[in-house]
Formats: structure tokens, C-alpha cells, sequence
């Protein structure tokens, strides 16, 4: 009986069959009435599965699905088409096939579709990629439903679907998406998609980087208020394009962006042939457009150019038509410029000219180098070029004539060839008053060299240096060239020295020559000679008061190193300058250790406002006498020095002071003694003074006293000692008025 519910309803008839001999006859009606019941609805259920079944692969087919059903325990019950396909093993766990997420994560065996909804879970239309060795990846779309039965999970059912080709489609239609918007944001132009009523839809990555804002900010504006104005623009592509319905073109200058822009608006419909959006275009043409503009400015200026300079320039062919002319040309041929185009140029040249100017021609179109010529014309002189002008390739394809009036200049240098040699005889005196005046400026050069050097180079002053010979006499001294002698060909000038003509200066032609302003002598000759002449006299001038100024310095200089003062020279800059040797006995430095130092440095601070006070006036100008200040010696000992100070002016500024310091240390330190002196004196008087008040009173007590005692002899003998003291008092008295006499007597008269 364990094993009854493993039969089939016809083995249970044919069982009960045999065991109705045992029942009684209402039990085996009643038992074989349940049966028949039972075996009628089974195959009623049997007829509804099979026809469940096949309404199931019906409706799977129809969508395109295919499925497979678990039972409870994960069974599989139906597999469709069958588990030989690679899904279908791949769905159901199999070992050569595995299933992945979208992702590429592989998808675990417990969290297979199946068993997830064995688990209760509801899934729809999740995508899964299927892997097989050596095999194409198939993409499905699966969806698992749980079979509930009595509210447990009694099976479960997968359906797939397989979508591999629209998988790769979608994938292909994504590259190419990712393709077009990589495009679309790189574009080196602006390009924008907006509505029809020019409301911004976005911009590739160049236009936003234009506007300098972002796609949110962007989005919804409108096209003109994104620089800033309020209306739109008065011509506007897209107000075109919307019109006409097809592309449209405009240039534009936009002053807000500082740009000039092309814009192309292309307008885009939908499938019922409604416009639904722009596709706007902005190219910068910012360059282009201020290239035209500076070509056109080019080409006026070569324009103006052309018409500028006073020659005449033409432009011809290789066959010698006129192309181009400027303004003088025009007045040269009277003619306009529309009249000389096309007229070959050898017709304005002289008759005797076309065929040297056609041999030109031909030389510059054959070398490419230019070629020059002149002509006359109306008794004018030109001086006619023939520039080559290359093509592209580098040849000759045009001929540039210039030709410039050089009638004047041809006068000119007529008449500056009369005045070259002139100008010659005028550099050779200038370069001979430059050399004098370079040998006299020499350092250290002596009165002998100077006039042996000026004597050798006077000759080549004169018009005529071959022939010329001279010779300088001063002070009972000769100097000449060699060859010297003299002739009746001479020029003579006077050398003067503080009034007093001590020599000559002689030049000399050693044959005869034409005649000029003085005899053949120039007279700018003349003039060459009485200044070489005065600069010699003033240069003996100058040597004499250089020796007199070096003996006066000598001696000054030797007056000041044996000065008992301290002198010296300070500047702004440099500080001590020069000290003389007093120095060393009044502050114990030497010369050397002062010298770039400042004086300020050496002050006693006691003394120091006095003596900036002394610089104050010294600042402005103002020479300073009589300032006592205090010196630190080298020992650290004080020296009281007095100064008599004056400024060194040069170009209206002090850039320095002289000093002469006497040292006054021993009269003040006698006058600290006598001062001491006199207060000591003045101490002493008031002390004269009390001591006499002192004496008195006693005395006075004691000639009281004496007289009370009435002892005659005794009385006579205190007074007497009283009156002889009283003495000794008046005579302090009188000593005391005397010093102080003397003592007002010393001060009226400074000594105290």
C-alpha cells in the first residue's frame, strides 16, 4: 500500500478489481463510482495541460520567446526548443556555456533566473550576455516568474528572448552617437542647435568656450541674449532660414564679442515635413575679414606709394605695354592713366633710344637683374631703371620703369665738383688745426715736442702740401722741416705771449704757384696760420702759469704741512680728501688713517649740535667762523679744536667745505682753571665775611663783660686785645672789598 501513490488511476481500478470479492456490494459501487469519477478527471486535466502546453509554446513563439518550466524542487518539467540550445544551457547552469551580466560580471549559479524565481522573485526583462568557448556572445532579454500554488512557490517559469542583433545594432548605433558628439564637441567652429523661434537647445564645447558659460547656463536662452542684448539681431540667419526654409548664409560684426562672424543657419524638419530645429554655424572670420581689410589698405598704400615719389614709374609686359603708371607719369605724357595703358613704353623714349632700351628689355628679362640708362627729354635728364617683377614661379613676367628727373642733380654735382676742391683745401686745414690742437692737448708733452711735432705737420694744411716747407721760431729756438728754406713765396704770423711777440711761424712755397688771395696763399691760409700762431702763444701763456701755479702750489703745500693748525679738504662724497700732518700732533692719527673718512665720525657727542649746525650753514653757502668743537683723539682723549670752516662750491651746488682747525685745548683748560680760581676766590670772601660776624659778637660779650668787673688794669687790658682784634676785622674788611673790586675789575674785562 506504500507504493499506491506511484500507480496510475487504471492499475488503482484494476487493484480494486481484484479486492471486490472482499467488499460488500454497496462498497464496491460506491468505490468503482469514485474511480470512474476520478478517471474522468484526470483525463479531463490530462486534455486541458496538453492544450495549456500548447497555447504556452503558441504564445512564446508568437512574441518570440522561448521558455522553460521547473517544478517545485527545481526540475527542469519543459525545456523549448529542447536543452541542446546554447540558452537554454546556459539558463539552466550548463558547464561549456556561462552567463554574464551586461557589465561583463559573471552571474553565479544561485542567482541563475530560475532559481531565482524558484526563490520568489519576479524578474522582467533583464539582459544577460551568453559565453561559449570558441563561439559568437549571444545578448538575451529574460524574464522568471514563480508558479504559486496555495500561496507556496510550486515551480517556476523562464522565458528568454534573443536579441543579439539588436544588441549589436544598439551597440553600433552607440559608437556611432559617441562618434558624432566627439565630432560635434570638437569642431574647431561654433556650431549650436536651437528651435525655430531661436531658443537654445546646446552648443559643442567652441561655443560655449565663446560665450565663457556653461551648458545649464546656456539652455533655454535665447541666441541674442547670451551677448547680452534684448532683441535680436537685425540681420539674423536663422530668421532667414525659418523663412525660406533652407540654408542661409550672413557676415556679420558683432560688437559685444569684438568678432566678425559667418553664420549658416540649416534648418532641420521632422518626418511630417515640419521645421523642427536649426542647426546655426559660427565661423570666426575675424582674420580673414581684417586680411581683406589690410589688403585693401595694402593696396591703397602701394597705391599712394606708387603716386608718392616724384618719379615717374610704369608698370609694363614683357612686350613693353603699358599695365599700371602713377600720377607723374600721367603729367609727364599728359595723358590719363586709362589712356597709357596698352601703349608699348618705347614710344616715349628719344628716337635714338628704342633700340637700346629694347636691348634692356631683354637683358633684364633674360638675367632678372636690373639694367639703367639715361634719356633726355624736353631738355630734361632722366635716369631711367628697368626693374624686374617675378611671378610665383620666380620669372620675369613684368618690367617696373622708373625713371627720376636728375636734371637738377646733375647741375649739382657740376657745381659740387667746382666746390670739391675747396672743400678739400678746408679739410686739410681743419685736420691740420685738429692735429695741432690733439699734439698741444697731449699730457705731459713738453714746450720743445709741441712745436717740433706742429712744425712736421703744418705743410699738409696748405693747398699746395708737395711744395710747402715750414719753420717756428720762439725764444732764440728753431724748428723747421726739412728742406727748409725761404723764398719769396712766404707767410709769416706773429707769436704773442702776454702782449709781447716772442717768435714766427713760417710757411714757405719752394716754387711758384697761381696766383690767390695773398700771393699764392689762401685766405683761408691766412686765417690757418694766425690761429696755428695764436694757439702756440696762448700754450706758452698756459705753460708759464703751470710753472707759476706748481711753484705757488709748492709752496702752499709746504706752508701747510708746516702749519701748527690742522687743515683739511672734505667733499660730500668721498669725506676727508686731504688733512695735513698737524693732525697727528693735535688728535695722534695720522694723515693716512683719516683720509675717506668723515670728520662728523671724530666728534664728541657733547659737540655734536653745534657742529651740525655749522654744516647747516655750510649747505647753504655760508662760511662758518669761531666754532669751537670737541675732537676724540686716537687715546680717547678730548681736544678742543676751533674751526674756521668755508664751502667748496662747484656748478651752484657745495659739494665740500675747507677747514682750519687750531687746537684750543690748553686754553681752555686754562680758562676751567681760572674759572675754578675766581669761584674758589668768591668762596673765600664770603667766608672772610662770616668769620669777621663770627669774631665780633664774641667781642662784643667780652668787652660787656670786662666792664662789669670793675677791675680798672684788667678792664684796660681786655679792652686794648679787643680793640687789636677789632683791628685784625676791619683789615679782613677792607681785603674782602678789594678782591671783590678786583674780582669785578677781571670780569669787565673777560679775564675771568
Amino acid at each position: 500500500m506504500e507504493k499506491l501513490q506511484e500507480q496510475s488511476p487504471a492499475d488503482l481500478l484494476e487493484l480494486l478489481q481484484d479486492a471486490a470479492p472482499v467488499l460488500d456490494c454497496r462498497s464496491r459501487e460506491r468505490l468503482t463510482a469514485g474511480i470512474e469519477a476520478l478517471l474522468s478527471k484526470n483525463h479531463e486535466l490530462a486534455v486541458r495541460a496538453a492544450r495549456a502546453e500548447l497555447e504556452r509554446d503558441a504564445l512564446l513563439a508568437a512574441v518570440g520567446r522561448q521558455g522553460i518550466v521547473y517544478d517545485a524542487d527545481g526540475r527542469v518539467v519543459a525545456a523549448d526548443p529542447g536543452e541542446e540550445n546554447r540558452i537554454a544551457r546556459a539558463l539552466l547552469g550548463g558547464r561549456d556555456v556561462s552567463l554574464s551580466h551586461p557589465g561583463g560580471e559573471p552571474v553565479p549559479p544561485g542567482d541563475l533566473p530560475g532559481h531565482r524565481a524558484l526563490r520568489g522573485e519576479r524578474l522582467t526583462s533583464c539582459r544577460y550576455t551568453v559565453h561559449s568557448p570558441g563561439g559568437e556572445d549571444l545578448h538575451v532579454v529574460v524574464s522568471a516568474s514563480p508558479i504559486i500554488m496555495d500561496g507556496a512557490v510550486s515551480g517556476a517559469t523562464v522565458s528568454w528572448q534573443d536579441v543579439t542583433g539588436e544588441e549589436q545594432t544598439r551597440r553600433r548605433l552607440a559608437e556611432a552617437n559617441t562618434l558624432l558628439e566627439g565630432l560635434f564637441e570638437n569642431l574647431g567652429d561654433i556650431v549650436g542647435v536651437q528651435l525655430p523661434d531661436r531658443t537654445i537647445l546646446r552648443y559643442n564645447r567652441a561655443g560655449y568656450e565663446m560665450l565663457g558659460m556653461t551648458p545649464e547656463e546656456v539652455a533655454g536662452q535665447k541666441c541674442y541674449n547670451l551677448i547680452g542684448r534684448t532683441a535680436p539681431c537685425p540681420v539674423c540667419a536663422t530668421e532667414l532660414a525659418v523663412a525660406s526654409r533652407k540654408r542661409e548664409v550672413v557676415e556679420k560684426f558683432v560688437p559685444e564679442l569684438g568678432r566678425y562672424l559667418e553664420c549658416r543657419s540649416s534648418p532641420i524638419f521632422n518626418e511630417k515635413g515640419e521645421l523642427a530645429f536649426i542647426v546655426e554655424q559660427l565661423y570666426d572670420i575675424t582674420d580673414r575679414k581684417r586680411t581683406e581689410c589690410a589688403l585693401r589698405e595694402s593696396e591703397a598704400t602701394a597705391r599712394a606709394l606708387l603716386d608718392a615719389p616724384d618719379e615717374v614709374i610704369v608698370l609694363v609686359d614683357m612686350d613693353g605695354r603699358i599695365i599700371d603708371a602713377n600720377e607723374m607719369a600721367t603729367r609727364l605724357f599728359a595723358r590719363s592713366r586709362e589712356e597709357l595703358v596698352g601703349i608699348n613704353v618705347q614710344e616715349f623714349f628719344s628716337p635714338n633710344l628704342p633700340e637700346i632700351c629694347a636691348a634692356r628689355f631683354r637683358e633684364v628679362a633674360g638675367t632678372g637683374r636690373p639694367a639703367r640708362f639715361e634719356d633726355c627729354r624736353d631738355g630734361r635728364l632722366y635716369d631711367a631703371v628697368l626693374y624686374p617683377v617675378r611671378d610665383a614661379r620666380g620669372g620675369v613676367s613684368r618690367i617696373a620703369v622708373i625713371a627720376r628727373d636728375i636734371t637738377e642733380r646733375k647741375q649739382t654735382e657740376d657745381a659740387l665738383r667746382s666746390l670739391t676742391h675747396d672743400l678739400n683745401n678746408r679739410v686739410n686745414e681743419l685736420s691740420a688745426l685738429y692735429a695741432v690742437s690733439r699734439i698741444i692737448e697731449q699730457p705731459e708733452i713738453t714746450l720743445d715736442a709741441i712745436f717740433h711735432e706742429v712744425v712736421q705737420l703744418l705743410p699738409s694744411g696748405w693747398q699746395y702740401p708737395e711744395d710747402a716747407v715750414a719753420r717756428i721760431r720762439a725764444f732764440g729756438c728753431d724748428y723747421r722741416t726739412e728742406g727748409f728754406r725761404e723764398t719769396p713765396w712766404r707767410q709769416v704770423s706773429p707769436i704773442v705771449v702776454h702782449g709781447e711777440r716772442v717768435g714766427v711761424v713760417d710757411v714757405c712755397y719752394l716754387r711758384e704757384r697761381g696766383e690767390e688771395d695773398e700771393g699764392p696763399f689762401l685766405a683761408e691760409e691766412r686765417a690757418l696760420i694766425d690761429t696755428v700762431a695764436g694757439r702756440l702763444g696762448r700754450t706758452m701763456e698756459r705753460f708759464q702759469a703751470r710753472e707759476f701755479l706748481e711753484r705757488s702750489e709748492s709752496q702752499f703745500r709746504e706752508i701747510m704741512q708746516q702749519s701748527f693748525d690742522m687743515i683739511y679738504t672734505s667733499y660730500n662724497e668721498g669725506g676727508i680728501a686731504y688733512i695735513s700732518p698737524a693732525v697727528n700732533r693735535i688728535l695722534g692719527y695720522t694723515p693716512e688713517e683719516l683720509i675717506g673718512n668723515k670728520c662728523r665720525n671724530f666728534v664728541a657727542p657733547s659737540s655734536l649740535p653745534a657742529w651740525e649746525e655749522g654744516r647747516t650753514k655750510i649747505d647753504r653757502g655760508e662760511p662758518v667762523e669761531g666754532l669751537e668743537v670737541e675732537f676724540r683723539r686716537k687715546d680717547g682723549s678730548v681736544a678742543y679744536l676751533e674751526l674756521n670752516e668755508s664751502p667748496i662750491v662747484r656748478d651752484r651746488s657745495v659739494i665740500g667745505v675747507h677747514v682750519v682747525g687750531r687746537d684750543i685745548t690748553e686754553r681752555k683748560q686754562n680758562e676751567q682753571l681760572r674759572q675754578h680760581a675766581f669761584e674758589q676766590i668768591e668762596r673765600n670772601i664770603e667766608q672772610f665775611a662770616i668769620l669777621g660776624d663770627h669774631i665780633r659778637q664774641p667781642l662784643q660779650v667780652i668787652l660787656g663783660m670786662s666792664e662789669l668787673l670793675d677791675e680798672g688794669a684788667t678792664t684796660g687790658r681786655i679792652r686794648e686785645q679787643v680793640d687789636r682784634i677789632n683791628s685784625y676785622i676791619v683789615k679782613l674788611d677792607q681785603g674782602w672789598i678789594e678782591s671783590r673790586q678786583v674780582r669785578e675789575f677781571l670780569r669787565k674785562h673777560e679775564l675771568a
